[in-house]
């Protein structure tokens, strides 16, 4: 009886895995628009009833994403539980961190909900309890890379994901000339933003 149940069990978290990363490649491949239950349904070679039982309603479906999506992009970060705090990373290192994460396929899919949920009331109440989550998982693990002993490090990294997004959202629809520059520029100013705070304190 036990063994039965646990296969039952183990079962349920593959369907289910399978009907988020179906979910995860709609996002990607044709957008919010396309990703409609059925889309998802025929990518993940399930019946309507097996994804309507582990996801009564599209946001739900979309939430159980976003919670994928929180663990995809902190991938990107590292495992920083198993980082050795100690011996922190440079803020040039923190820089190219975040905008590779930002280029991550998790990001991408990430913006298609969140594009989505400012006019989607039903999505946007499924996403919002995860919204706050995923800024704090995404900001506490690239602070804790840093070296929390520094007295401003939670504000520059606040600082370099703020300005790198809005670098990285500026070229999604065709890529910007100089935007390399740009990036090489904040860790530049970054490097003496740090070094004056480390002095004045």
């Amino acid at each position: 009886m036990v063994a039965t149940q646990r296969a039952q069990q183990q079962r349920s978290v593959t369907t289910r895995a399978r009907l988020v990363e179906a979910a995860f490649d709609c996002l990607l491949d044709g957008g919010y628009g396309t990703t409609t239950v059925g889309a998802v349904q025929a990518r993940a070679g399930v019946a309507r009833g097996t994804l309507l039982h582990h996801f009564p309603t599209r946001s739900a479906l979309m939430a159980g994403v976003v919670e994928d999506i929180v663990e995809r992009r902190l991938e990107v970060l590292g495992d920083v539980p198993a980082i050795d705090t100690s011996a922190s990373v440079s803020w040039d290192e923190v820089v190219d961190l975040v905008w590779r994460e930002l280029r991550s396929p998790a990001y991408t899919a990430a913006l298609e909900l969140w594009v989505a949920a400012r006019t989607d009331p039903e999505l946007r109440e499924a996403l919002l309890p995860l919204q706050q989550r995923i800024f704090v998982a995404v900001h506490r693990s690239i602070t804790i890379l840093v070296g929390e002993d520094h007295p401003q490090a939670a504000m520059l990294v606040q600082f370099t994901i703020d300005l790198l997004t809005g670098s990285h959202l500026a070229g999604v629809l065709e890529p910007r000339l100089g935007t390399d520059r740009v990036v090489e520029a904040w860790k530049t100013a970054l490097r003496t933003l740090a070094s004056a705070w480390d002095e004045s304190d």
